[in-house]
């Protein structure tokens, strides 16, 4: 078999960024150091934060007071930080510098009276993190049909979550412009999600097999998976070696291999390397 690997794959630099402030967090922490949520939606990175003494937990309220807390890459809310500050916790922030920039263009929005229309997935925490600043003043729409009984506004600021689409962005884009007579647009999608979909996208009209390595919960990684399978490409979401099925695969097949945004080097490494084991 042929193994072709994308152009973009591995951590973001975000991914990258969240996981190294975490790591050098508990360098210096004897205590026991809490995760407010997973940081990033990759179950072997959690698990390996877990083996080191993390211990995750849902709310602030189950944080004992004085203790360390990381947040998730997806966000931290104003009033997540204000719990914490009440609680005395020592905040490590791990947000990624796109989702903070996100925020603060969410918040423009909100104090400059536009209606708010927001391209995301409702329960996504990068999403809930920003309704929470703004105070829910938002429309979150997931698809087109989302906005078939919009109503006709003064002015609509449209932004996305950061792992969305950039072409179903567009779309949204279009059809706001009537609804309104001033329109303004932030495109909030990565650079880094961007070209990873545009990556993916090339490599799966290449490609007899496209693997798509990733947390099942990842957006991101989701998202990966639906432009694949798009293209007539038969796709497989996997998160680690242990998925992968002998069955799928012909000696004559060449396998496209991408990632989510979330997904370590060392698990792709393991599939690689498992592939390779398969006498074909």
């Amino acid at each position: 078999m042929k193994i072709i690997l994308s152009k973009e794959i591995g951590f973001c630099f975000g991914v990258k960024n969240a996981v190294e402030i975490a790591q050098k967090a508990l360098d210096i922490n004897d205590e026991l150091v809490y995760m407010l949520g997973p940081i990033i939606h990759n179950p072997q990175v959690i698990e390996m934060f877990q083996k080191k003494g993390v211990k995750i937990v849902s709310s602030i309220q189950e944080i004992p007071e004085g203790s360390t807390v990381i947040t998730r890459a997806h966000g931290a809310s104003h009033s997540i930080l204000k719990e914490a500050s009440q609680k005395r916790l020592r905040v490590v922030n791990t947000t990624c510098p796109y989702v903070k920039k996100v925020q603060e263009i969410a918040e423009y929005l909100y104090k400059n009276s536009y209606f708010i229309v927001v391209f995301g997935e409702r329960k996504h925490p990068e999403i809930t993190s920003i309704l929470d600043i703004i105070h829910q003043n938002a429309l979150v729409v997931e698809q087109i049909s989302d906005l078939i009984n919009i109503g006709h506004y003064k002015k609509i600021g449209l932004i996305s979550q950061t792992t969305k689409n950039i072409n179903d962005f567009k779309e949204l884009c279009f059809y706001l412009l009537e609804k309104t007579e001033e329109l303004r647009i932030f495109n909030t999608i990565c650079k880094a999600t961007t070209k990873r979909q545009v990556s993916a996208l090339e490599l799966s009209k290449k490609v007899d097999i496209m693997l798509v390595i990733g947390g099942k919960v990842s957006a991101n990684t989701s998202r990966l998976v639906e432009i694949c399978r798009n293209q007539g490409v038969k796709t497989f979401h996997i998160e680690s070696k242990e998925e992968l099925n002998y069955e799928w695969f012909h000696p004559q097949d060449s396998i496209g291999i991408t990632s989510g945004a979330s997904t370590p080097d060392w698990v792709i490494k393991e599939v690689i390397d498992k592939l390779k084991e398969w006498p074909y």
